[in-house]
């Protein structure tokens, strides 16, 4: 039997390194096809019961300008149905406060991409439209109504618990709040480092400006208990620090600001 969900990504996986993590992760939540251009996606074969068209079309850009907008309106009428976003390398941030480079197209960080599948296909496992179902020009905290995890009442006992540690009280308080709109329990709230006794099964831990500083500390935390789920925040994740983040025991290294659906896709494996 096909499967149900699938990922057409459109662009060179191996471009940078961001683009290897990000393909290699998705690939690990549903089935990639990958292709080297628009003009490649629209020749394939029509699609069938055994090959059916993809849920998300994904559009990898190195540098921006690379696809058109009449890109996008030929990817729309091949597969009206499709959501089609697009990633970019370590510029993300930076494009994704000065909005959309595509009209119609939803602009996501790298390393918030696979972690978002993850939600998505958990809503729509629901039934639920969840982020795919809004517009292109919903505001971020529209996607932050409850939703998934933090949308059934009765599951509240099964939520994971969260220990949320940040530089300052505020950006703790700030980081807890949106622990819990993606579907954490914070049982704990702690300013600076999380402890090394901390037993929380789950640490969403904002690093700030830099993630590299926190590497040791990070390695002291999960080799007091292994298989713990360390989440780090932190700004512009490269993929060097990222490899870096995750040999240390980090489960996931997501952007500042962080996005609901992000979180909450990495709090799914708790």
């Amino acid at each position: 039997m096909p499967p149900a969900h699938s990922l057409l990504w459109i662009g060179d996986c191996q471009a940078t390194l961001e683009f290897q993590l990000a393909a290699s992760d998705s690939a690990a939540v549903l089935p990639l096809r990958q292709v080297p251009d628009v003009a490649t996606a629209i020749g394939l074969p029509p699609t069938d019961d055994a090959t059916p068209a993809p849920t998300i079309v994904c559009l990898a850009e190195p540098r921006p300008g690379l696809i058109r907008f009449a890109d996008v309106i030929a990817l729309s009428r091949r597969w009206p149905l499709a959501r089609i976003v697009s990633i970019a390398s370590c510029l993300a941030d930076g494009q994704r406060r000065s909005g959309p480079t595509l009209p119609g197209v939803m602009p996501i960080p790298w390393h918030d991409f696979p972690a978002r599948l993850r939600c998505w296909l958990a809503e729509l496992a629901g039934g639920r439209p969840g982020g795919l179902g809004l517009p292109v020009t919903a505001r971020r905290d529209e996607r932050w109504q409850p939703s998934g995890l933090s949308g059934n009442a009765s599951q509240t006992q099964c939520r994971p618990q969260v220990t949320v540690a940040g530089a300052t009280a505020a950006t703790t308080e700030a980081v807890s709040d949106l622990v819990r709109v993606a579907g954490g329990q914070v049982v704990q709230q702690t300013t600076g480092r999380p402890g090394i006794a901390d037993e929380s099964p789950c640490i969403v831990w904002d690093c700030g400006e830099r993630l590299d500083n926190s590497l040791g500390w990070l390695h002291l935390l999960a080799g007091q208990r292994p298989g713990r789920l360390i989440i780090l925040l932190c700004s512009f994740p490269r993929g060097d620090t990222v490899i870096a983040a995750r040999a240390a025991g980090a489960a996931a290294v997501l952007g500042r600001p962080a996005d609901s659906e992000a979180l909450s896709g990495v709090l799914l494996q708790a």
